[in-house]
C-alpha cells in the first residue's frame, strides 16, 4: 500500500503542489513575513511587535464587551483610542474559570464578517477551553508552522509523520474521507499515540522504515518511549532528516536517548491549540525562540512581578492575529524562562531558555517551599527497572507514585526495595519528613484526555 501511495505521489507531485500551495497561499503570504522579520534587530523587530499589539487592544476596546470595560478600568485605552502600553501589566490575567464565565463577553461583535472556527485547548490539566478563531488566526498559525519547520530541515512537500494524541485529530477508522485526502494531498501519515502497547510501537517503526519521512512530529514523551522501545528491543529505524519534538517538557536525557536512536536532530517547539506554535529551537539548539509576530510573551513571578534572564515564572500569553477572540494576558498554565543572551544564529527574536513544564507539575512542601515537577522525574532518569512512571501530589502529607516495571518481575516491592527507599528519601527531603510516600504498581498509565502523558501532577498547585 504505501508502495502504490509513494507512486501515485510521485505520479501527481506537480499538480499536487499547485493544489497545496493554493490552499496554503494567505500562509505563504504571511510565511514571506515572517522569513523577514525573523532577521530584524531586536530593536526594530519589538517596535513592529508593540504596533501588532496596539491594534490588537485598540480592536479589543471597540469590539469587545468583556475587554471594553477591563481595558478602560486599567486606564490602557481610553474614549479616544489611545493605547498606553507601559500599563499593559495593570490588564487582568485571563484565567480558563474567566473564560468559561464569560464566554459570549470574549467575542468580537464583528463575527460576521470574519471566518470563524470553534477550537478548544487539549484539556490536560481539566476542562477544556473553547475559543473561537478567525482565518487570520489560522493563517499565521500555519505560517509559523512552516517556518519552524524550515528551520529542522523539513520543507512544505516533505513526507511526515506524526506520533500524536489528540481525538480532534486522529479519527481513526471513522476519519472523514475529506481529512483522510487533505492527510494524503500533505503527504503526511498520522500514527496513534493513545495505543503505545509494545505491539503498536513495533508496527509504527515498521510504518516509519517504509515511508522514511524526512520529519517526524511527536509528543516528547511519545518519542522518548519509543525511542527505548526500539533501542531495547534492538530495532533497525530509518533515520529522519529530523524530529519535531512538541506538547511536553523534553528534558535533556529524553532528546539523549531519541537523537541515539533515531541518529538524527530532535528540534523543541513550544505551543498549545489555543495559541497555536509559540517559539521553537533553531538548528543552534540554544534555546525557543518566540514568533513575535504571533505572540507577546511575559513570564511572571507568584507576585505578578516580571521575572528576570534565567528566573522561572509563568508564562503569561498575548495573541496578536486572532480577532474573533482575543486572548491577552493569558495563564496558558506552563512555566519557563528567559534566555540570558541572544542565539548565534543571529535572529533578533527573544529565547526561552527552556520551558519547564505545568504550573500543576509544582509541588507543595509542608514549610510552604515550592519544588518543581522536574526534581522527580530525576530520581526516575537511570532506574532502568521502571518502564513507566507518574508522581502525583495528594496533600503535603501524600505523595502517590505509579510505577510500571517488567510483568515478569514477581513482588517487585520486595525486589526493588533499595531503590524504593532511596527515592522515598529523596521525597521526603524535599516535601518533609512525614510525608507518606506511597507506591502503586500497575500494567500501565493512560495519558491524559488530549493524548499527552504527564510525569508529574500536582492536585495542590494554584
Amino acid at each position: 500500500m504505501n508502495r502504490i501511495q509513494n507512486t501515485a505521489r510521485k505520479w501527481f507531485k506537480p499538480p499536487l503542489e499547485r493544489l497545496r500551495i493554493a490552499l496554503t497561499s494567505h500562509a505563504l503570504q504571511r510565511l514571506r513575513f515572517l522569513k523577514r522579520w525573523q532577521w530584524l534587530d531586536e530593536s526594530r523587530a519589538m517596535d513592529l511587535q508593540k504596533k501588532r499589539l496596539q491594534q490588537l487592544l485598540r480592536h479589543a476596546f471597540d469590539h469587545v464587551s468583556y475587554y471594553r470595560k477591563t481595558l478602560k478600568n486599567a486606564g490602557i485605552v481610553d474614549d479616544s483610542g489611545r493605547v498606553e502600553l507601559e500599563l499593559f501589566s495593570k490588564i487582568p490575567l485571563l484565567d480558563k474559570d474567566t473564560i468559561h464565565s464569560n464566554f459570549e463577553n470574549l467575542k468580537s461583535d464583528d463575527l460576521l464578517v470574519r471566518k470563524c472556527r470553534l477550537n478548544s485547548s487539549g484539556g490536560s490539566t481539566g476542562k477544556p477551553v473553547n475559543i473561537i478563531q478567525d482565518s487570520a488566526y489560522s493563517d499565521w498559525m500555519h505560517a509559523a508552522k512552516m517556518l519552524f519547520d524550515e528551520w529542522s530541515g523539513c520543507s512544505i512537500a516533505s513526507p511526515k509523520i506524526f506520533l500524536w494524541g489528540s481525538l480532534q485529530d486522529l479519527g481513526g477508522e471513522n476519519e472523514p474521507i475529506k481529512m483522510r485526502l487533505m492527510h494524503w494531498l500533505n503527504n503526511e501519515i498520522r500514527l496513534n499515540a493513545f495505543h503505545l502497547t509494545p505491539v503498536e510501537m513495533a508496527a509504527y517503526a515498521g510504518i516509519i522504515n517504509a515511508f522514511q519521512p524526512t520529519q517526524i512530529l511527536t509528543y516528547a514523551e511519545s518519542i522518548y518511549e519509543m525511542s527505548r522501545f526500539i533501542k531495547n528491543e534492538s530495532i533497525e529505524v530509518y533515520s529522519p532528516d529530523s524530529i519535531m519534538s512538541t506538547a511536553g517538557t523534553l528534558f535533556p536525557h529524553m532528546r539523549e536517548t531519541v537523537e541515539q536512536v533515531f541518529r538524527t536532530r530532535i528540534f523543541n517547539r513550544y505551543g498549545s491549540r489555543e495559541m497555536g506554535d509559540i517559539a521553537c529551537e533553531c538548528d543552534r539548539h540554544e534555546g525557543l525562540h518566540v514568533c513575535m509576530p504571533n505572540h507577546f510573551i511575559e513570564i511572571i513571578r507568584e507576585d505578578g512581578e516580571p521575572a528576570v534572564k534565567g528566573e522561572t515564572g509563568e508564562i503569561v500569553v498575548t495573541c496578536l492575529t486572532n480577532y474573533a477572540m482575543p486572548f491577552i494576558r493569558y495563564r496558558i498554565g506552563d512555566m519557563g524562562s528567559w534566555s540570558g543572551r541572544p542565539c548565534s544564529c543571529g535572529r533578533g527574536w527573544p529565547i526561552l531558555s527552556e520551558v519547564t513544564g505545568r504550573t500543576s507539575d509544582i509541588f507543595l512542601a509542608k514549610d510552604g517551599s515550592r519544588i518543581h515537577g522536574g526534581y522527580f522525574t530525576t530520581l526516575f532518569f537511570y532506574q532502568d527497572w521502571v518502564k513507566k512512571y507518574q508522581v502525583i501530589q495528594e496533600s503535603r502529607e501524600h505523595v502517590r507514585i505509579q510505577l510500571v516495571v517488567d510483568g515478569s518481575v514477581r513482588n517487585p516491592r520486595q525486589v526493588f526495595l533499595r531503590e524504593l527507599d532511596a527515592i522515598t528519601s529523596k521525597i521526603q527531603m524535599v516535601i518533609g519528613k512525614g510525608c507518606k510516600v506511597e507506591y502503586v504498581f500497575t500494567d500501565d498509565i493512560s495519558p491524559t484526555a488530549s493524548g499527552k502523558y504527564r510525569y508529574t501532577i500536582s492536585k495542590i498547585a494554584q
